[in-house]
Order: C-alpha cells, then sequence, then structure tokens
C-alpha cells in the first residue's frame, strides 16, 4: 500500500502519528510525507527542513515532499486544496493521514479541512490528533504502535530548534515508563507524546497506541474463497 501523511508543519505528522508511519514501514509499505510548510514562524526554515530530513530518515519515509504555503497562513481554500490534491493525484495513496479539524491552530485545522476536500475520492482518510487538538478530538480508531513507539521518539530528536515550546517542556520527574521511553537523551516532547500514548493505549486496551479520527473509511469486503 502507499500511504501519504500530510502535515502542515515540521514535526506535526511526527507527533500525531510518526509511530504508526513506522508501523507501515516495517510492515513493506511505502510511506510518503507532504509539509505544507517549512514551519519559518517557529525558526529558521533551512534548520527545520533539516530537522524534518533527519526525521523522515528515521522513520524510514520514502519520501519528503514540501509545499509552498506560508507559516500560520494556511487556509482551507483552493491554494491549499491543490496543493495537497496534486501530490493525492500523482501517488493515488491508499491511505491519507492528516490533521484533525477539532484543533486550535488555525494552520492545522485548516490543513484539516482543505486535506478532506483533496482526498474526497480517496478511500480512507485518517486524521491524527495534534498537541493542540480541542477537547472536540474524538478517536474512532486506534493503532497499537507498541513495537514502534521507540522509533518515534528517535525521530522527534531530530527537532531540537522546538525544545522551548510548551509541548516539548518536561512536567513530570522521568520516573516510572517515562524513564524508560525517554533513554537515551529523547527530546523533553517524548514525555507528552509517551503520556498520551499510554493514554491512548488505555482506551484500545493495548500498551501503546495512536488515536485517530475518521475523515472516510470505505470498507471493502472481499470474496471469501473457501468452501
Amino acid at each position: 500500500m502507499k500511504i501519504l501523511a500530510i502535515g502542515a508543519h515540521p514535526d506535526d505528522i511526527e507527533l500525531g502519528c510518526g509511530a504508526t508511519l513506522a508501523l507501515f514501514k516495517e510492515k513493506g509499505h511505502q510511506v510518503y510525507m507532504l509539509i505544507l510548510t517549512k514551519g519559518e514562524r517557529s525558526g529558521d526554515p533551512k534548520v527545520r527542513v533539516n530537522e524534518c530530513k533527519r526525521a523522515a530518515r528515521t522513520l524510514g519515509v520514502d519520501k519528503l515532499m514540501f509545499g509552498s504555503l506560508k507559516d500560520t497562513q494556511i487556509t482551507d481554500g483552493p491554494e491549499t486544496i491543490l496543493e495537497i490534491e496534486n501530490v493525492i493525484n500523482l501517488l493515488k495513496p491508499d491511505i491519507v493521514f492528516a490533521h484533525s479539524f477539532k484543533d486550535g491552530h488555525q494552520d492545522h485545522r485548516n490543513a484539516g479541512m482543505a486535506s478532506l476536500s483533496a482526498a474526497r475520492y480517496s478511500k480512507k482518510v485518517l486524521l491524527y490528533e495534534s498537541p493542540a487538538a480541542l477537547r472536540e478530538f474524538c478517536p474512532q480508531l486506534f493503532v497499537d504502535v507498541g513495537s514502534t513507539f521507540g522509533i518515534k521518539l528517535r525521530a522527534l530528536k531530530a527537532f531540537g530548534s522546538q525544545a522551548d515550546k510548551v509541548y516539548f517542556n518536561h512536567n513530570g520527574n522521568g520516573n516510572g515508563n517515562h524513564s524508560r521511553m525517554s533513554s537515551s537523551r529523547l527530546p523533553q516532547a517524548s514525555y507528552a507524546a509517551g503520556g498520551l500514548a499510554q493514554f491512548r493505549g488505555y482506551q484500545a486496551g493495548v500498551e501503546l497506541a495512536e488515536a485517530f479520527e475518521v475523515g472516510k473509511f470505505l470498507l471493502e469486503i472481499e470474496k471469501n474463497h473457501r468452501k
């Protein structure tokens, strides 16, 4: 299968569904990432692009692409839709991952809405959770990422320029499972990501999970050839 993940900024995809993408790669599927901006409002765009490239290599992404939109100025209109639609038409992905539009950041929200429009002919669209997700975010689908969560944390380690962000700050004492998951000097984001993965795992009945809202999911039932 071909998997396409869409993010507004560098680090959005890694935080929202990085372990799921790593799991797809582990199972032999093709994974692509489209970043709509270079994150220039949160640092040097060259630095942010290079961080994203390192993270993508860690996840095993087949191709990383950047759009031409401006950070903090993403709309849900034709410009954004066309940017995403061009990539979808080129790749013809089997599954599209995008931002949930239940998000407090306007770029995330608008990117999610534009993705739903651009992927209107896609069979499966799953919307991931960002650190700015609103309480209205209500997942209907979970992925057991216990085997690949460490890869996600190593990918997050690439984003050193974002260490001062609230969701990268360490709010605990580093004991217990968080200490185990954040070894090898992983970024402070590992604490927030680890806590969320444990919570979603509890909801799903596994140790660690990433959670998604369903934007669209066409269930295809194959013929049973057994007599």
